[in-house]
């Protein structure tokens, strides 16, 4: 459909406004001309009335019949035969009047006070008084008052009479059907030709816009708005590049998450399927051969097996936590406690796992420390991660380094290790779940993967940041940066 464009419905709603501005253009200088023509006669021949009372005073004076009166003013009816003459008391009765023959009155009283302006005035205040011969119509007059019969009284003199009014209406309306309609035709012509065509160049960045987000909708989406000017439009088209960029993103975002998501299946059927293929293994190996092992070695199956499925379980739950911290489900409920001694309290728990690899843990804080306000045990979940990460990968007879300093309203945790470092390409996944480091950081662990991952998620979840870099004299070092108050 035509009218289903922007263009061509505007197009349209600017044609009916043209020929609605034209049409009361029409009316209203059509009214006017009729007014002007009006108030030119009447300033023409504002004297004429007074002309006749002159002729007449005589005659009216001396109590004259109607017939000496039309006899007296016959000439003047000849001189001019478009007017009419009527004789009136000073309450308004018409007392006589000449129209030319068989034409007779309607109303035999009129209105004097129209005539009392136009004699106050002296003829320059334009007005139109009541025509006798309609019911309600008014004309253009002259009027004179005088003595009739010893009476006050007017004479009244329509300028147009019905005859002339009929003329003037056939001219008038052949003048504007030759003139006026042709100039309205022509003055339309031009408006809609330059008015279409500017709507056209106005239209036409919006038509531009259209085909550019046509071009995006198909697939197109490295596809952007020009942007010109400073107008509605170019807001516009800037606007629908901010939503363009933010639906790229989102869309890489989206891409990002689907190779994260199977990534992570892959990691967990490769972790799952470790510990599986073990306890199979030693179950059936009890099975097929209970009678040919010994009961030691019965033992040693049995425990490598709970061993498994400890790590297997400890995997499931390590994964529903992180999905629980993800999806907001987990609420810090929040206590004041010394941050100082959580973290001692984590380090002596951690001395088994650190003394059976002859690694030294020194613990150096701030003293005088003030309270932080926290979840204790979310935040001891962290730390042990975080410690635990760095004694999996510190040598033999290494050392981790454990420091807490308060500055800047900022609780700062910092724990350094004595191993390789990590290579500057891992350092910004070390928090993904399930990311391996090369295997100068990656030895055989009973680690889920997902520790720094959840370690991330507690401490983001106070408010606060944590970040890896490697130290200038060796080995990686674990900042997490606490608000005090969270």
């Amino acid at each position: 459909m035509i009218f289903r464009s922007f263009y061509a419905r505007l197009s349209m709603l600017f044609l009916i406004l043209v020929f609605i501005l034209g049409g009361t253009s029409l009316f209203i200088a059509f009214n006017a001309s009729t007014h002007l023509f009006d108030e030119v006669h009447q300033l023409l021949n504002r004297e004429y009335a007074a002309t006749i009372s002159v002729e007449l005073s005589d005659i009216t004076s001396e109590n004259p019949t109607e017939e000496e009166i039309k006899e007296a003013i016959h000439y003047m009816m000849v001189l001019n035969p478009n007017v009419e003459i009527y004789l009136v008391d000073s309450d308004g009765l018409i007392l006589s009047y000449f129209t030319g023959e068989g034409k007779t009155i309607k109303r035999d009283h009129i209105d004097t006070e129209p005539l009392e302006i136009f004699q106050a005035s002296n003829g320059y205040t334009t007005i139109l008084g009541d025509d006798p011969r309609t019911d309600d119509e008014k004309k253009p007059f002259s009027a004179a008052a005088m003595q009739i019969n010893s009476n006050p009284g007017w004479v009244y003199v329509i300028l147009r009479g019905q005859g002339f009014d009929s003329s003037l209406a056939m001219v008038r309306a052949n003048y504007y059907l030759r003139s006026g309609l042709t100039t309205f035709l022509i003055a339309i012509l031009f408006t809609l030709v330059a008015g279409l065509f500017l709507f056209f160049i106005l239209t036409d960045r919006l038509r531009k816009l259209s085909e550019d987000v046509q071009i995006f909708k198909e697939g197109n989406y490295d596809h952007r708005v020009e942007i010109k000017g400073n107008d509605e439009f170019a807001q516009l088209g800037s606007t629908f590049n901010e939503m363009a960029e933010s639906i790229e993103e989102g869309m890489q975002k989206l891409k990002e998450a689907d190779s994260q998501r199977s990534q992570l299946i892959a990691n967990i059927s490769h972790d799952l399927r470790s510990p599986l293929t073990s306890i199979r293994g030693h179950l059936e190996t009890l099975l097929l051969e209970e009678n040919n092992i010994s009961e030691a070695e019965k033992r040693e199956y049995v425990e490598i097996t709970l061993r498994n499925v400890a790590g297997f379980q400890r995997l499931v739950e390590e994964l529903l936590d992180l999905a629980r911290f993800e999806s907001g489900q987990i609420v810090p409920e929040k206590l004041q406690f010394s941050l100082a001694e959580l973290i001692q309290d984590v380090v002596l728990k951690m001395r088994g796992q650190s003394d059976s690899n002859d690694i030294v843990i020194e613990y150096n804080p701030d003293p005088n420390l003030p309270f932080y306000n926290g979840d204790i045990g979310l935040i001891e979940r962290a730390l042990t991660n975080i410690i635990g990460n760095a004694i999996e990968h510190t040598p033999k007879k290494g050392t981790i380094d454990v420091d807490l300093s308060f500055y800047d309203g900022m609780y700062h945790i910092s724990v350094l290790d004595s191993g390789a470092g990590i290579p500057l390409d891992n350092l910004p996944h070390i928090f993904e779940r399930f990311y391996r480091v090369d295997k100068s950081r990656n030895r055989k662990t009973k680690s889920t993967g997902l520790g720094l991952a959840i370690a991330k998620e507690v401490v983001e979840l106070h408010g606060g940041f944590i970040e890896a870099r490697n130290s200038d004299e060796g080995g990686a070092i674990f900042t997490t940066t606490l608000p005090m108050i969270s």
